[in-house]
């Protein structure tokens, strides 16, 4: 019996590979071929970051000892395709790798610590010298989690966090013990996004101060002097998205009861951020994804043909020409395959039900 499968490259080649590892694995090798040309598929380019067993099960960016963690190398100078959604099925997002800052808030970081005014340079130690107190490295990468990753502002900390002691080795600090216990009730974050506009308006009426006031009193005029220093030095509003990303966050922890703490992360988003410094380096190797699922086919034993009479019919939406939604299209057909594959293999070896 052979089986010859039809459709979407990336469909095809996974669905391909997991019949043969499963038909090699019971000692019975079924041929199993792919209709189409394969100087004809669909590049996926790295560097990207994501947790996929499906992936990983094929040698796509797989290393030894990392579990489902999928890294795919790519240019030093291109961003890292990151997702924190098993299998990268939901939205993908951007992270620095050449120290310039992708989202907003993190090139304003890069440009406030780079300011030729030595004000504006000692209200960027004072943050960098913040971060360091959570264990988290003053890297720009970690600005774009901490404000740019697709999840809840304490969701975003605790990636951020996990990266940061993953990448340093030091020890886990617990943000929630920089709370000061609080009689009456906890204030509320800001309404998020939070702008320029509605900072000025929160310390106007106080919001801001009773945000504020959640730290130790060691720390409180510290604070304030900081968010005071970086709107009256910034009159243009160009590092408002790195002001007001960090008190959006600020007031989401602000507003956490005593002696808590922070959401816990799911497995997937766990694996990237602890796999993120090996990713920001990831420059050698196997840098289109598609191209690896093809190497791993054929080493397996799979053949593209040219036709076939029966050929397996796998159906997907033609790929996008945007890197992030070829990713997440990409990381769905290698899904679906799977699903796909495991319905084949049960009628081959019980064709009866």
């Amino acid at each position: 019996m052979a089986v010859f499968l039809q459709g979407p490259s990336a469909m095809a080649l996974t669905a391909g590979i997991l019949l043969l590892s499963r038909s090699r694995s019971f000692g019975q090798p079924i041929p199993v071929s792919v209709v189409g040309d394969p100087a004809g598929i669909t590049p996926v380019p790295g560097p990207a970051l994501l947790h996929a067993p499906v992936l990983a099960s094929c040698g796509v960016g797989r290393e030894l000892g990392a579990g489902a963690l999928v890294i795919v190398p790519g240019p030093a100078s291109e961003p890292l395709a990151v997702s924190i959604a098993e299998d990268g099925g939901g939205e993908w997002f951007l992270v620095d790798r050449a120290g310039s800052g992708v989202h907003p808030a993190s090139r304003a970081f890069v440009a406030l610590c780079r300011s030729p005014h030595p004000e504006l340079r000692s209200l960027a130690r004072e943050l960098r010298d913040a971060l360091g107190m959570l264990g988290c490295p003053a890297e720009p990468a970690l600005i774009d989690l901490l404000c740019g990753a697709p999840a809840p502002p304490l969701i975003r900390l605790s990636l951020a966090l996990r990266a940061g002691q993953a990448m340093t080795g030091g020890p886990r600090v617990a943000v929630t013990s920089f709370l000061a216990p609080r009689a009456d009730s906890l204030p509320d974050p800001l309404e998020a996004p939070v702008s320029r506009d509605g900072l000025l308006r929160a310390r106007q009426d106080g919001r801001l101060s009773a945000l504020l006031e959640r730290a130790p009193l060691r720390l409180q005029d510290r604070l304030s002097d900081w968010v005071d220093g970086m709107l009256a030095a910034d009159p243009a509003g160009d590092f408002c998205p790195l002001v007001c990303g960090l008190v959006e966050v600020l007031g989401h922890v602000a507003s956490l009861p005593p002696q808590t703490m922070l959401p816990p992360l799911a497995p997937a988003a766990d694996a990237v951020a602890v796999g993120l410094g090996a990713a920001l380096g990831a420059s050698s190797g196997e840098s289109d994804a598609n191209h690896a699922l093809t190497s791993m086919f054929r080493f397996l034993g799979g053949r593209f043909v040219d036709e076939a009479r029966y050929p397996v019919e796998l159906e997907f939406p033609p790929p996008p020409e945007d890197r992030l939604q070829r990713w997440r299209w990409f990381c769905g057909a290698t899904r679906r395959a799977a699903d796909t594959a495991d319905t084949l293999w049960r009628r081959i070896v019980d064709p009866a039900s």
